[in-house]
C-alpha cells in the first residue's frame, strides 16, 4: 500500500508535467513492450514456484533448470519485438524509444525469477521492500527530470536504471535463502517447457483480454486519447498491482493446502470476500471523487479521465474477485482449463473494443474491459464447481 502511495503520486503529477499527446507516447511505449512478454516464457514461474513450494531442499537445482532457458527467451522476445516495431505506423521517436525500452524484457524476466525464492519460502516482505525501493526511486527522479525540461526518454532511462539496480541488490539478497546462478546454462527439461508453455499462453491471452487496451488505441486513435485514457487506465492498474502480492502469498498456501485435501467451495468464497470488501471502499470513494481529484491534481486537459476511470474501477473489484478461483485451477493442475477460459476472454475482448470503440469512442474500451472482465469471473466460478463436484 505504502508502495502504491507513492506510485499514485506519479500517476498523476507525471501526466500533469508531460501532457495528454507525450503522456501517450510513454504509454504507447510501455504497452507495445508489455505485450511481449509472453516471449521471455514467465508463464513457467508458476511451474517453478509450485516445484520449489513442494521441494524447498531442491530450490536451487529447480531454478537453475530453466532460468538459462527463460533468459535465451527473453533476448528472443526483444529482437522480436523490434523487427515487429519496423513494420508499425508510429513515428521514427516513438520507434527509438520503444527499441531502448524493450531491454526491460530482459531485465524484468530475471528479477521474476529471483522473487520465485521469496515466494516458496513465503517470505513476502523482500518483494515488498524492493518494490518501495523502486517506487521511491522512480517517482521522484521522474518528477525531478520533467521539471528540468527533459521528456519521454528521460522516463524510459529512469525505468532501465532503477530496473538495473533493484535487479542487482535483488539477486545479492536472495543469496541468503538460495544461491543460484542467475546466468545458468541453457537446459531443457521437456515437463517444465510443456507445461511452462501452457502458462506462457495463458500470460499471452490475459495480456490480449485486459492489457491490450492501450496497445489498442494506439493504432485506433491519437497518442492524445491514448493519453487520456491511460491516466484512468494506469490508476487503476496502481490498485491491481497489489493484486500480484495477493496472488503470490495464496499461491504456495493454495499448493500445499490442496496437496493434501480437496477444494472447498467455502474457502474460495471466504477469500474472494475478504479480497473484494477493501476494494469495493475503494470504488466508493473514486465514484465521488474522480472528477474532482483529476481536474484538480492534473488539470483540464484530462477532464475525460474522470468518466473513464468511473467504469475502470469497478472493473477493478471483479478483478480481485478472481484471484481465489484463478488459483484453485492452477494449483490443482487444472491450467488448461482455466487457459480455454482466457482464450475466449482475449478474442472477445478484441471484439468489444473494436465494436464499443465505434459505437462509444474511447470510452466504450473501458466498457468493453468490465463487461469481458465479469465474463471471466463468471467462467471461473462456474468451472472451478463443476470439477470440484466432479
Amino acid at each position: 500500500m505504502f508502495s502504491q502511495l507513492i506510485s499514485l503520486i506519479g500517476a498523476f503529477y507525471i501526466p500533469r508535467l508531460l501532457g495528454p499527446e507525450k503522456y501517450g507516447i510513454f504509454q504507447i511505449v510501455v504497452s507495445y513492450i508489455g505485450i511481449f512478454t509472453f516471449l521471455t516464457f514467465s508463464g513457467v514461474n508458476k511451474i517453478i514456484l509450485r516445484e520449489c513450494s513442494r521441494n524447498l531442499d531442491k530450490a536451487k537445482e529447480i531454478i537453475e533448470s530453466i532460468i538459462g532457458f527463460k533468459n535465451l527467451c527473453a533476448i528472443f522476445a526483444i529482437i522480436i519485438s523490434v523487427i515487429v516495431l519496423v513494420f508499425m505506423d508510429y513515428d521514427e521517436i516513438t520507434k527509438i524509444y520503444i527499441a531502448i525500452f524493450s531491454f526491460t524484457l530482459l531485465i524484468k524476466g530475471l528479477n521474476s525469477s529471483i522473487s520465485i525464492i521469496y515466494q516458496a519460502y513465503e517470505k513476502m516482505k523482500p518483494i515488498a521492500y524492493f518494490q518501495i525501493f523502486q517506487s521511491l526511486l522512480i517517482v521522484p527522479l521522474s518528477i525531478i527530470f520533467l521539471k528540468l525540461g527533459y521528456g519521454v526518454l528521460a522516463l524510459i532511462i529512469i525505468q532501465l536504471f532503477t530496473s538495473i539496480l533493484i535487479l542487482i541488490v535483488n539477486y545479492k539478497y536472495s543469496k541468503k535463502f538460495v544461491k543460484f546462478n542467475i546466468f545458468s546454462k541453457v537446459k531443457i527439461i521437456k515437463a517444465y517447457l510443456k507445461q511452462g508453455f501452457t502458462f506462457s499462453l495463458l500470460g499471452f491471452f490475459n495480456t490480449l483480454s485486459g492489457k491490450i487496451d492501450i496497445f489498442m488505441l494506439s493504432i485506433l486513435t491519437t497518442p492524445e486519447n491514448v493519453g487520456i485514457y491511460a491516466l484512468a487506465y494506469r490508476i487503476v492498474q496502481k490498485g491491481l498491482i497489489i493484486r500480484k502480492p495477493i496472488s503470490a502469498s495464496l499461491f504456495p498456501y493454495y499448493t500445499k493446502k490442496y496437496e493434501k485435501e480437496p477444494v472447498r467451495i467455502k474457502k474460495l468464497i471466504k477469500h474472494t470476500m475478504i479480497i473484494i470488501i477493501p476494494s469495493i471502499l475503494i470504488i466508493i470513494v473514486v465514484l465521488l471523487s474522480s472528477k474532482f481529484v483529476i481536474t484538480t491534481i492534473v488539470g483540464n486537459e484530462f477532464i475525460e479521465s474522470a468518466k473513464i476511470l468511473n467504469v475502470l474501477i469497478c472493473y477493478l473489484v471483479v478483478n480481485y474477485a478472481v484471484i481465489p478461483w484463478g488459483l484453485a485451477l492452477q494449483t490443482t493442475n487444472n491450467e488448461k482449463t482455466l487457459f480455454y477460459i482466457v482464450i475466449v476472454k482475449g478474442a472477445l475482448n478484441i471484439t468489444l473494443n473494436l465494436v464499443f470503440y465505434n459505437l462509444y469512442g474511447i470510452i466504450g474500451i473501458a466498457y468493453s474491459t468490465l463487461l469481458n472482465e465479469s465474463f471471466n469471473f463468471l467462467s471461473q466460478v462456474v468451472v472451478n464447481k463443476k470439477i470440484i463436484k466432479q
